[in-house]
C-alpha cells in the first residue's frame, strides 16, 4: 500500500472464503471505508458509492450476497446481541458503575448499533432490557429512544455542551439568551419530528424532564458526541447571530430553527433545495450531492467541489439570468443579497455548515450554472466528500 514514485494505482484482491457465521464483516468493511452499519448494507448492495476520490470496492455476486446475508443478520439480531453484551459487561463492572461512553469503547460497540430508527432502541431502554433499571417502563421510553438516534450527527461544540449540562437528571437548565433558546429550540425540534406540533424549546424540555432516566441519557450520550468531536467553535461568517457552527453538521430543521424560520410558533414543512430570507437578505442554498435515491431526473443537478475553494452549483430549473432568482444570484454582491452553502453527500446525512459564498461565474439558463467562491475554503476531509473526483 505504500506511496512510490511512478505508483499510478494499487489493486488489493481479499479472497471472502467460508466464514465462521459470528465473524464480523460490519467491522472490517467500517474499519476500510468510514461508513456506518447501515450505510454498508446499501454500499454492499448497490456499490461503494461515497469512497474517496480514486478508490472502488467491487465484490463478486457470490461474495456480495454472502456479505450483505452476514450485515443483514447482524441487524437483525442487534438488540438482543447487545442486551447479552451489557449484563455480561455489568457482571464484570457491577451494576452501579455502568456508562454509556466506556460501554460502547470496551465492547467495540457503535452508537449506531444502539440507536435503531424501528424497534428496541436507545441506553436508556437496554439498560432497562438488561435488568440494571428497576423502575417502572415510561410512557415515552420508545419514543424517545428511537428519536434520540436523530441526534447521532451532532458535532458542534455548543450543541453538545447543552446536552452535557443535562447531565443531573433534575437540574433545572433554563436559557439565559436568545442563542441559547435556540439552541434549545434546535434540540426539541430535532428530536420531536411531527412536523406540524408546534412547542417551544423550555415546554419541550419540561416534558423530557418528566423522563429523568431519558435526561440522564441525553448528558451521556452529548459527553460520547462531545469526545468524538475536533471541531473548535467557530461561529459561520455572515450569521454571527445564529447559533451554527462553521463546518459543522446538521440536520435541516435544526439549520431552519437555528435561523428563526422555524420558531415555538411557525412550523411549516420544507422540501426546496433553496431558502430566501427576504428580510436579512440571504439565501441558503442546500445541495446534496448524490441524488441517485429520491431524486426525480429532472432535478438531478450537477453539485460538486472543484477546489477547496471553488464550488460548482446548478440553480432551480426554473432559474435563469431574467428571473428574480437569476438576477439575486448574477448582481451580486452589489444588490446587498449574500448567500450560505449547506452540503451534504447524500439524502439522509446531514448538512455541513460550508459557510457564504460569492458569485465567481455564472452561465446558461433554466439551470444556471454557477461557481461559487467558498470565504473559507474547505477542510481537506470536506473536500474528498465534495469533490468532482468522489466515487470516481
Amino acid at each position: 500500500l505504500r506511496l512510490a514514485k511512478g505508483k499510478e494505482s494499487c489493486l488489493i484482491l481479499d479472497f471472502v472464503g467460508r466464514h465462521r457465521e459470528e465473524f464480523r464483516f460490519d467491522r472490517l468493511l467500517s474499519k476500510l471505508t468510514g461508513l456506518s452499519r447501515a450505510q454498508l448494507i446499501e454500499a454492499v448492495d448497490k456499490g461503494f458509492g461515497l469512497l474517496p476520490p480514486g478508490c472502488h470496492i467491487h465484490l463478486q455476486r457470490q461474495t456480495r450476497e454472502q456479505v450483505l446475508r452476514s450485515l443483514r443478520k447482524l441487524v437483525q439480531q442487534n438488540w438482543r446481541r447487545l442486551r447479552t453484551e451489557l449484563q455480561a459487561y455489568a457482571a464484570l463492572r457491577g451494576r452501579t458503575d455502568i456508562r454509556l461512553a466506556s460501554f460502547l469503547a470496551e465492547q467495540a460497540i457503535e452508537l449506531d448499533d444502539l440507536y435503531r430508527s424501528s424497534g428496541r432502541s436507545g441506553w436508556t431502554n437496554l439498560k432497562r432490557d438488561a435488568g440494571l433499571l428497576s423502575g417502572p417502563t415510561g410512557s415515552e421510553d420508545d419514543y424517545f429512544g428511537r428519536r434520540f438516534g436523530d441526534l447521532l450527527h451532532i458535532d458542534d461544540p455548543a450543541r453538545t455542551d447543552l446536552l452535557c449540562s443535562l447531565r443531573e437528571p433534575d437540574a433545572a437548565y433554563r436559557a439565559r439568551d436568545e442563542r441559547e433558546r435556540r439552541l434549545l429550540q434546535m434540540l426539541a425540534y430535532q428530536i420531536d419530528a411531527q412536523q406540524h406540533q408546534k412547542v417551544s424549546g423550555e415546554d419541550f424540555l419540561q416534558r423530557l424532564q418528566r423522563h429523568p432516566e431519558h435526561t440522564a441519557e441525553l448528558a451521556e450520550l452529548g459527553g460520547v458526541l462531545q469526545a468524538r468531536s475536533s471541531l473548535r467553535a467557530q461561529p459561520v461568517p455572515g450569521l454571527e447571530d445564529v447559533p451554527l457552527c462553521l463546518h459543522a453538521a446538521y440536520g435541516i430543521r435544526e439549520i431552519l430553527t437555528a435561523l428563526g424560520w422555524l420558531s415555538p410558533s411557525r412550523r411549516t414543512p420544507f422540501q426546496a433545495g433553496v431558502l430566501a430570507l427576504h428580510e436579512r437578505k440571504v439565501e441558503l442554498l442546500f445541495v446534496t450531492l448524490d441524488k441517485r435515491e429520491g431524486y426525480h431526473e429532472r432535478i438531478a443537478y450537477r453539485d460538486y467541489a472543484i477546489s477547496p475553494e471553488l464550488f460548482h452549483w446548478q440553480s432551480q430549473n426554473a432559474a435563469g439570468p431574467q428571473t428574480p432568482a437569476g438576477r439575486r444570484y448574477l448582481e451580486s454582491p452589489g444588490n446587498g443579497w449574500t448567500f450560505q452553502l449547506f452540503v451534504r453527500a447524500a439524502k439522509g446525512t446531514p448538512y455541513r455548515a460550508c459557510g457564504p459564498v460569492t458569485l465567481e461565474r455564472a452561465e446558461g439558463a433554466k439551470p444556471m450554472s454557477i461557481h461559487w467562491r467558498l470565504g473559507v475554503p474547505l477542510p481537506g476531509r470536506l473536500f474528498r466528500e465534495f469533490s468532482i473526483l468522489r466515487g470516481a
